[in-house]
């Protein structure tokens, strides 16, 4: 029977990644996307007509995490696994600065959606021995200037992973650290962020782009894949960069 796997921010970049190779053979799963615009996902639906289910919503809100979890269950009648993708990295700015309405709203999508979801799934992915992927980040371990919002939010994650794996025996978890991808929030990062950023941190996005420094999405969305389908008890509740040794055996 196929695995059924709910991932969201699926609609570009890393989380789109995740899903083609979840939905494509060998794997051929069973999938609900959530995203907040449809265009990504009606893509994948029309495709894949009889293995996608999706929604869109302001995962900020309580609703679209737990309407997520119920759609997986009413489409596909169970629950194996979730990759948590979703995340904004507004805003940047120095804590002198914050606008704490701003850290709120990130803190509601980065970390509080995790949580209300997570409630509503457990019993579910106890039913099936399930694996949640939480996609987090360098910045969680590592500062960088103006990031105080994103990168406190991702070491609230990877506790959270590790708090679920002893919390939950039945259930796997991991926090995973995609690295730098060529996707949007690098765009956003060398093109609109400069100014609110060191002028060293930001030359070095900047070069990171222009001499190929940038990993596709594919290469962690293929460990992150693996792992949701087939995560052990060695990694289980840490927090791991997807190229680190222990992951190896995952990035085949």
């Amino acid at each position: 029977m196929a695995p059924v796997i709910i991932v969201t921010g699926a609609s570009r970049g890393l989380g789109a990644a995740i899903a083609r190779q979840l939905l494509s053979p060998p794997i051929a799963a069973n999938v609900v996307l959530v995203a907040r615009t449809e265009s990504g996902l009606k893509s994948f639906a029309d495709e894949f007509p009889n293995q996608v289910a999706y929604l869109t919503g302001d995962l900020s809100t309580d609703r679209a995490n737990e309407d997520a979890i119920k759609l997986a269950i009413s489409k596909f009648g169970k629950l194996d696994g979730i990759i948590f993708n979703a995340a904004i990295l507004d805003p940047i700015a120095k804590v002198g600065k914050a606008d704490i309405s701003e850290w709120k709203k990130l803190y509601d999508v980065n970390f509080f959606s995790l949580i209300v979801a997570l409630k509503e799934a457990i019993p579910y992915l106890k039913e099936t021995k399930g694996k949640v992927v939480f996609i987090s980040s360098g910045a969680a371990h590592h500062y960088f200037y103006g990031w105080g919002a994103y990168g406190s939010s991702k070491a609230a994650t990877d506790h959270l992973a590790a708090t679920l794996a002893a919390e939950e025996p039945d259930i796997f978890s991991i926090s995973l650290d995609p690295g730098v991808m060529d996707t949007d929030m690098q765009i956003a990062l060398r093109d609109k962020h400069g100014s609110e950023m060191s002028p060293s941190e930001h030359e070095r996005f900047l070069k990171l782009k222009s001499e190929g420094g940038l990993s596709p999405p594919e290469a962690p969305g293929n460990v992150a894949v693996n792992l949701v389908l087939n995560g052990g008890p060695a990694v289980n509740g840490k927090a791991l960069r997807f190229t680190a040794p222990e992951l190896a055996a995952y990035a085949k």
